[in-house]
This record gives C-alpha cells, structure tokens and sequence, in this order.
C-alpha cells in the first residue's frame, strides 16, 4: 500500500493524523505522510475515506 497527500488539496484538518498518526502529521498547513503502511491498513483507508478535499490517495 502507498499513500500520498496532494498538498495543493490538503486544508490540514488534521482528520487523517488523528485516524493513523504512525502514518500522517500535520506539518505547517498541510498533512504529511511520515511512513508509509505495512500490508493493508484500514485506519489509513478511513484517513482518505474521510478527508473532506479528497487530498488522500491509496494505491495497492
């Protein structure tokens, strides 16, 4: 699994760090990924599920 934030569509809400914070931090503004998941991840599914912008993208 590889997730990435589009920083031009993150409003840093903050959601997907509060979901899976071994996976997303807010730095500045805008939502980071500082690992990537191991194998398939729910928390990190339902971080991008939920994401208000659709910054979040989940690729297998």
């Amino acid at each position: 699994m590889t997730v990435t934030v589009d920083a031009k569509r993150c409003i840093g809400c903050g959601m997907c760090a509060y979901a899976a914070p071994e996976v997303f931090r807010i730095a500045g503004s805008i939502s980071t990924v500082i690992a990537q998941p191991e194998g398939e991840n729910l928390k990190v599914r339902d971080a991008a599920n939920g994401c208000p912008v659709n910054a979040i993208r989940v690729e297998r």
